[in-house]
């Protein structure tokens, strides 16, 4: 993987072979990498194409020319979602940044009856947009060639809803639940083309939570003998079906 700063950029931003870069990620080329007229960046469009670009204007608006492009990709072949109940402090933000290296492509949090943290919908609004910018300096930091998706907040009713509409479409939904001691990931089977995993906030999941999931369509699976802190059980979930199924090890 390349060592260059990389950037995601619209498909508007690029024309006749060259790429112009605004905001945020003109300012961070400019003032805070420093970097200089001739200089080599990654730039991603919306395809997953990488362009490798020199840079030769710089300020308010950075403007380059495109020298050559790949289309490797550099992206899961399986679609992996994490469902995760809320945590406290900057728990959720560690695990947003570390799902989005270990290839998540959507990562959804949701609240249900046990959750410690209690977000209103303005608390909400602003935490999704915390959790995208730092979903957007992982994949840059990471070599993604797709963004990840961070949705809205989920009430349990719609993690519910969620859960049966992918199972009716086929997805494999899997549910990490310390009352389960038979099927582990290891016994799972298959070739599936898109997974999801749901981890419990720190509170964890009430019983008939956990049958209200099975009936929509979750598999309830354990994680091992030990019981994992809720930031750790969707990175080793995501590890492991990254492992079994994806582009990981």
């Amino acid at each position: 993987m390349s060592n260059l700063a990389r950037f995601f950029v619209e498909a508007d931003q690029i024309d006749q072979g060259k790429v112009v870069i605004y905001g945020d990620d003109a300012h961070h080329i400019t003032r805070v990498l420093r970097l200089t007229h001739g200089t080599t960046i990654e730039c991603v469009d919306p395809s997953g194409t990488v362009h490798r670009v020199s840079i030769e204007e710089l300020g308010s608006k950075v403007v380059g020319v495109i020298q050559g492009t790949s289309t490797e990709s550099q992206e899961s072949p399986v679609y992996f979602t994490l469902f995760q109940g809320l945590a406290k402090g900057d728990k959720m933000d560690l695990v947003v940044q570390k799902a989005v290296e270990l290839g998540a492509s959507e990562i959804v949090p949701f609240s249900s009856r046990f959750s410690v943290v209690k977000l209103d919908p303005k608390q909400a609004e602003n935490r999704k947009k915390r959790w995208e910018r730092i979903a957007l300096e992982a994949a840059k930091q990471c070599g993604r060639t797709r963004l990840a998706t961070v949705s809205d907040l989920h009430s349990f009713k719609e993690l519910v809803a969620e859960v049966q509409k992918r199972h009716s479409e086929g997805n494999l939904v899997l549910l990490a639940y310390e009352g389960e001691k038979q099927v582990s990931l290891g016994d799972l089977t298959g070739n599936p083309k898109a997974v999801s995993a749901i981890v419990g906030p720190e509170g964890g999941f009430a019983p008939d939570e956990v049958e209200e999931l099975t009936r929509a369509g979750a598999q309830v699976c354990t994680l091992g003998p030990r019981i994992l802190r809720t930031e750790t059980a969707g990175l080793v979930m995501l590890s492991v079906l990254g492992y079994k199924w994806g582009d990981l090890g």
